[in-house]
């Protein structure tokens, strides 16, 4: 049984949510690359179709407008690269990762996350 109502509604909400991504999205070199920059990165392991994941897109914008000068935030989904995901032990979506300026995990949180979590989160492990 389809229910075609109910998959338009999915298509125009993915559609508006994915419309509001303005993080960047990184393949497998340019992960490394980030981590190597010699700043912190705040990288969601998630993917383009999900939920979760759309959610926080905004909150993630939010972060690189705020972070930018001293922060990579940046989007790496899973289901592109799956391999590299599993070398990250990334095991559900969205995933965020938060690696200091030497590329060394500190941080690590799955599932939606509002603005004032993460960034309380952030300045704990000393982004600020």
């Amino acid at each position: 049984m389809t229910f075609p109502r109910l998959s338009a509604l999915v298509l125009v909400a993915s559609t508006a949510l994915s419309a509001q991504n303005s993080v960047p999205a990184l393949d497998p070199a340019g992960l490394q690359q980030a981590l190597k920059s010699g700043k912190w990165s705040v990288i969601e392991f998630g993917g383009p179709t999900c939920i979760p994941c759309m959610k926080m897109q905004p909150i993630l914008g939010q972060l690189q407008q705020q972070y930018g000068n001293r922060a990579n935030v940046r989007n790496f989904y899973v289901t592109q690269y799956l391999e590299e995901a599993r070398k990250h032990r990334v095991m559900a979506m969205p995933t965020q990762v938060i690696f200091d300026a030497s590329g060394k995990e500190v941080l690590r949180h799955v599932g939606f996350w509002s603005k004032d979590e993460f960034m309380a989160a952030l300045a704990k492990a000393g982004l600020k």
